[in-house]
Parts: C-alpha cells; sequence; structure tokens
C-alpha cells in the first residue's frame, strides 16, 4: 500500500472509531430521564405476544450508574383464579431498585438490584435488550424473578419540569434508606430506631417519586411464585409505589398513582430537612391533625444521598 493511502485508511478508521464510540457513549446517556410506561407485552410459551391490561409504571436511570423500577399490569381473571389478594400482589406488581450498566453497542442494560417488591429479586444480577428511539425505550426482559417473565416494556421519556426552583434541584437524587426513629416530638428524644433491607426513595426533574421499603428481615420465596403464606409475610411492612412530586419549602408531597401499598390515590406530605448529603423525612401525626392537640410523637426516616441534581438530569443532545 502506498504511504498516502495508508495515510487516509488510517485516518478513515480512526474518524470511524471515533464516531462509533461517541454514538456509543450518546446511546447510553440518551437513557438517564424519567420514563413512564405506556404499555407492557408478556410471551407465551409459543413465543406469541400478549398485550397486558392497564399498565402503569416508572423507570429511573441516573448518570451515576443507579436505577428505580416499578410497574404494575392487570393479569387475565383465568390466571389469578385461586390466588389470594396478597398473592395477585405478586403476580400483578414488579420492579427494584439498584446499580446499572448499559452496553450501547451490544444494546443490553446490566442490572444488579439491591431489593424490589418481591424478595426474590434483592442480589439478583440480570440483563436486559434495550433500545431507544428519541423519546422511546423498548426494554425486553427474559425469565426474570417478579419481572412478569419474558416480557416487553414500552417506556416515555418525561421531560424536565419547567424553571426548577432551588428547593427542588436540591431534593433531587436517589436517596438510600438509614434508619427510621420513633421521637419524642417536643424533645427529639429516640424512642426506637428501626433498619430495612436496602431501600430506597428517588426524587426526579420529571416530576415523580419512587419508593422501595422493603422489611429487613424478608425471606426469599422458594419458588418464583409465591404461596399464599410467602406472599402474606412478604408484604407485611413493605412499603412501594411511585407517584406524582409535589416540592415546597421545607416540605414534598407524594401523590401516589400506583403502588402495593400505600394503596393509589393517598396524598402522603412530609416535612423534609436536607443537611449536606442527609435528608430527614417528617411523618404526619394524622391524630394530631385529626385532634389539632401537638403530636407526641414523630417518625422520622433518615436518607443518604446516592445521586444529586446533575446525576438526574438527562444530557443535552
Amino acid at each position: 500500500m502506498k504511504p498516502i493511502l495508508a495515510a487516509v485508511t488510517a485516518f478513515a478508521l480512526c474518524a470511524t472509531l471515533k464516531v462509533s464510540v461517541a454514538e456509543e457513549a450518546d446511546s447510553a446517556d440518551a437513557l438517564v430521564s424519567s420514563w413512564t410506561l405506556v404499555a407492557l407485552e408478556r410471551f407465551g410459551a409459543g413465543g406469541e405476544a400478549t398485550r397486558a391490561r392497564a399498565p402503569h409504571g416508572l423507570l429511573v436511570l441516573d448518570g451515576a450508574g443507579y436505577a428505580f423500577e416499578y410497574f404494575s399490569a392487570q393479569s387475565p381473571s383465568a390466571s389469578t383464579a385461586g390466588q389470594t389478594d396478597a398473592q395477585r400482589t405478586f403476580a400483578e406488581h414488579g420492579g427494584f431498585w439498584g446499580r446499572y450498566e448499559a452496553d450501547a453497542a451490544a444494546g443490553r442494560i446490566a442490572f444488579e438490584a439491591r431489593s424490589g417488591v418481591s424478595p426474590n429479586v434483592q442480589g439478583f444480577r440480570f440483563s436486559r435488550r434495550y433500545e431507544v428511539d428519541g423519546d422511546r425505550l423498548i426494554v425486553t426482559s427474559e425469565d426474570e424473578p417478579q419481572a412478569q417473565g419474558n416480557a416487553r416494556f414500552y417506556w416515555q421519556r418525561v421531560p424536565t419540569v419547567a424553571h426548577l426552583t432551588p428547593e427542588y434541584r436540591q431534593v433531587m437524587g436517589f436517596w438510600e434508606h438509614v434508619e427510621e426513629r420513633r421521637i419524642v416530638a417536643a424533645t427529639g428524644e429516640v424512642l426506637s430506631a428501626t433498619r430495612r433491607a436496602p431501600s430506597v426513595i428517588v426524587y426526579t426533574p420529571g416530576g415523580f417519586v419512587g419508593v422501595h421499603f422493603p422489611r429487613l428481615d424478608r425471606t426469599p420465596f422458594a419458588g418464583d411464585a409465591p404461596t399464599a403464606e410467602e406472599a402474606q409475610a412478604a408484604l407485611r411492612g413493605y412499603i412501594g409505589y411511585f407517584g406524582a412530586l409535589s416540592v415546597y419549602p421545607g416540605e414534598v408531597a407524594h401523590n401516589i398513582l400506583g403502588g402495593a401499598s400505600p394503596a393509589p390515590g393517598a396524598i402522603l406530605r412530609r416535612a423534609a430537612a436536607i443537611a449536606g448529603d442527609e435528608l430527614v423525612v417528617t411523618l404526619q401525626n394524622t391524630g394530631a391533625i385529626v385532634t389539632g392537640e401537638p403530636a407526641a410523637q414523630l417518625t422520622t426516616v433518615h436518607l443518604r444521598r446516592l445521586s444529586d441534581a446533575d446525576d438526574m438530569l438527562p444530557k443535552p443532545p
């Protein structure tokens, strides 16, 4: 090969490689966002796809490598016949939170779940196929515990809330549960402290909130589908949902859209105080609200920051 031709060829290959690497990075960066579920397809043994009824869900992927997912979809009546309400919850609800890493060239996302709706997902490592087309994200799961088996999820990107306030930016991010404290309202004396299995609250720039709060002592199911007793035990003390977020001075409100507990429609108002990388959320005392008398005791939830506004905001194109 002549020197000039060799130089031109090398330059072209180098340029192609740079473009390829840049395109892969852009594809991975395009995942950073809040996504709402618009459709869910389940695959039968023969590979046929069936569209699930009434799917709802929230997927959050940030730039620090943290992921949150919660979804639900109604099961066919025949498949839930004879099930208890608790078993039906695990048949129709799924999701997790944890770490993720995208391989844009392979079109796959690798996940490591910290915990989720099912105790079987705690510590579970798995991967899913994905493709991004503008504001549409298609994710396909394969044989996962409590992920509706083989399924295809259609997610739609949520734009960033207009005119983000400093208070809103400060609260945005993934927050890991440290402990819950029962305190004397007047003095702050700690009466009891409770820890949970790996738990998280995520506040997104798209105006959503997601929560996975499992108990510390949950036992994995013997199989993918729980018995009535296993399902009841796993739901006891579990708090998990997604909803719309409202941020006020010194307060946040979780307007629940879907989840296992509490039920959709609830509005949870919480005092919120941030100091450095610590968030303290104080639950309302409904008894005090009803009677008008000051609360004798309060529950505070202490969390530490895992990611912030810079990690949460979608990357510019």
